[in-house]
């Protein structure tokens, strides 16, 4: 059929034989496509162009070539004619269809609706006009069936974004968003549902509760940054240990927990099986963790409790957790990087631990603590310094000892608070000290015990020095005591930060040395002056004597050729005054000589006096 010889006949034909071609389809594109694919085969033409108007980043329309057939674009040298026709139809919105010639060919423009222009291409010759007004009511047709499906494709778009982001929030509300892991959120639920399972299905299960040790010292040191990438694989490490059915979860900053569901039909099988796990965890993050320039070693603290419990306490999720955590709590008293299984005894001892963190805070407010001093003597028994001591004698929960209470207060970051006490009261000690000693004296320092916690915090080397420059005392009258756990997290920064101070004539005695961290490796590269051999070594020394001497001979050989002086402590019988006196120790220190003593006490002391002390 050509567009030539169409009668009226013909011409209602042609529109119904198009028409039927609308609707066939809800998708925009299929359904133009077809509509003119059957316009082409019904007019003979050359070819069709649909043109839809496309928000530009300026929020001007423009015209787009959308649909094409055959399969192939106008060139770029027919565009003057396309935005003639554009202007036309948009100046003239009467206008239903423009004629222009394309290459030698008629062009038969028409408005699509609003939704942009369908553009015919005749083989040859101009259309008959009957035919360009019998095409304007099923253009019109086919254009607004065009738009309602592209209303359609629109509003199934917007609904299927609605229910990804839905989906998406969900599974964020779920999700712990460093890790990815399960959040608490989802560990509560997950939880009361596996008690739920194992009273009603009669077998047990356990929840582990991880805490990684000293994780605080690595953002205090090395920033939340570093901080969150070793978080994340920390996540990525326990997930692979986890048991097929297991979940583990991050709820906390660097806290853990594992779900270990049906483990046993009884108590003793889920208790193996938890150990099992547990070893595991701790084998796994053992291994350093390599991040940028840093190799990082994380430890764990991990609580167990075993469901349902044979103290019938773990029936809900609320005591299974608290359980666990008391737990936890037991494996760093224990010495961190182990586990312990909950029984009811912890909750007496967590009982105990809150009632005394809550009074020391009364106690730091109330000014209930106070200092004492135990001097330290050389071979000739010349009192050479002081070591200063925190005491704690509680108006409700009587006298408290040090070991007791500094723990707590580590865990509950008082520690803080109370180093910046001993720091203010032993300055001020300090000072009236040496300015009442003899030019001749052999007293020449007073050390005080650096907690880790406080070592790592960023300020650190600027506050000691502003604290000793606050004092009317030479700086190397005041000694920083701090033990191998310092040495834990980053030994080029811990040297660094020595190196400062020591800069400054602030020097350090590493203390309770032999005891925790194997520091030898580092021992040459530390700006140290004194280091004291811990007590368990002369203690030992009855009852131990060839392998307890043999140590410590080899540590006071390593020494003297690191030009490091030597203090032992805990020095009580004349048996050890003895041997060290033969070695030719720098110092000792203990109760055969001096107990610690108030500040007053050492005055006097120092003045000639031998006073009874504390």
């Amino acid at each position: 059929m050509t567009s030539q010889h169409l009668n009226t006949l013909e011409l209602i034909t042609l529109q119904n034989q198009l028409l039927l071609s609308i609707g066939a389809s809800l998708n925009s594109r299929e359904c133009a496509h077809k509509f003119i694919k059957s316009t082409i085969r019904s007019l003979g033409l050359k070819s069709v162009h649909l043109f839809i108007y496309k928000e530009s980043a300026k929020d001007e329309q423009s015209l787009e070539n959308y649909l094409s057939l055959p399969d192939n674009k106008l060139q770029d040298q027919h565009q003057a004619v396309i935005d003639n026709i554009q202007h036309q139809i948009e100046t003239d919105k009467s206008t239903s269809h423009i004629t222009e010639i394309l290459e030698h060919n008629e062009c038969l423009a028409y408005r699509y609706g609003t939704a942009g222009i369908l553009l015919l291409e005749n083989q040859q010759g101009k259309f008959q006009e009957s035919l360009k007004d019998a095409l304007i009511p099923v253009i019109n047709k086919s254009a607004e069936y065009f738009q309602l499906c592209e209303k359609q494709n629109r509003m199934s778009t917007e609904a299927q974004v609605s229910r990804d982001a839905q989906r998406t929030y969900e599974l964020q509300a779920k999700r712990d968003p460093l890790t990815n892991l399960p959040n608490r959120r989802e560990f509560r639920y997950s939880l009361s549902r596996e008690i739920s399972n194992a009273q009603r299905y009669d077998y047990h299960g356990a929840l582990m509760y991880i805490d990684l040790d000293n994780f605080k010292n690595v953002n205090d040191s090395l920033g939340h940054s570093i901080g969150d990438i070793l978080l994340t694989q920390v996540a990525q490490r326990l997930s692979e240990q986890a048991r097929s059915g297991d979940t583990v979860f991050r709820i906390g900053g660097d806290e853990f927990v594992y779900i270990l569901g049906n483990i046993g039909k009884t108590e003793a099988d889920a208790i193996h099986t938890s150990q099992t796990v547990a070893s595991r965890v701790i084998n796994t993050l053992a291994r350093p963790i390599e991040i940028g320039e840093f190799s990082l070693h994380i430890t764990p603290s991990i609580g167990i409790a075993v469901f349902p419990d044979a103290f019938e306490e773990a029936t809900d999720s609320e005591n299974v957790l608290r359980h666990a955590d008391t737990a936890m709590y037991r494996a760093k008293k224990q010495g961190r990087n182990c586990y312990a299984f909950f029984n009811p005894e912890m909750h007496i001892e967590a009982s105990q631990r809150l009632i005394i963190e809550d009074h020391l805070r009364k106690a730091i407010k109330n000014d209930e603590l106070h200092l004492v001093y135990q001097p330290i003597v050389n071979t000739n028994e010349d009192i050479i310094g002081a070591e200063a001591l925190i005491r704690w004698n509680s108006p409700v929960l009587g006298n408290i000892p040090p070991d007791k209470f500094i723990g707590i207060a580590e865990e509950s970051n008082l520690i803080l608070i109370l180093s910046e006490w001993i720091m203010q009261r032993t300055g001020e000690f300090a000072e009236e000290l040496y300015k009442q000693l003899d030019k001749d004296s052999t007293f020449s320092y007073i050390s005080i015990n650096i907690s880790p916690r406080q070592f790592i915090q960023n300020d650190f080397v600027d506050s000691i020095i502003s604290f000793v420059n606050s004092y009317d005392i030479p700086n190397e009258f005041i000694k920083l005591e701090f033990t191998e756990n310092v040495l834990l997290d980053n030994i080029d920064q811990t040297i660094e930060k020595m190196e400062k101070l020591h800069e400054n004539d602030i020097d350090f005695l590493l203390d309770d040395f032999g005891t925790g961290y194997s520091s030898l490796s580092y021992l040459h590269k530390l700006p140290i002056s004194i280091l004291k051999i811990d007590k368990s070594f002369v203690t030992a020394f009855l009852s131990d004597k060839n392998d307890t001497r043999a140590i410590v001979n080899a540590i006071l050989v390593m020494t003297e050729q690191l030009d490091i002086k030597c203090i032992i402590e805990g020095v009580e019988l004349e048996e050890h005054i003895n041997f060290f006196k033969e070695k030719g120790v720098h110092g000792m220190q203990g109760f055969y000589y001096h107990k610690p003593m108030l500040d007053t006490a050492l005055h006097e002391l120092l003045g000639g006096t031998r006073l009874e002390v504390l």
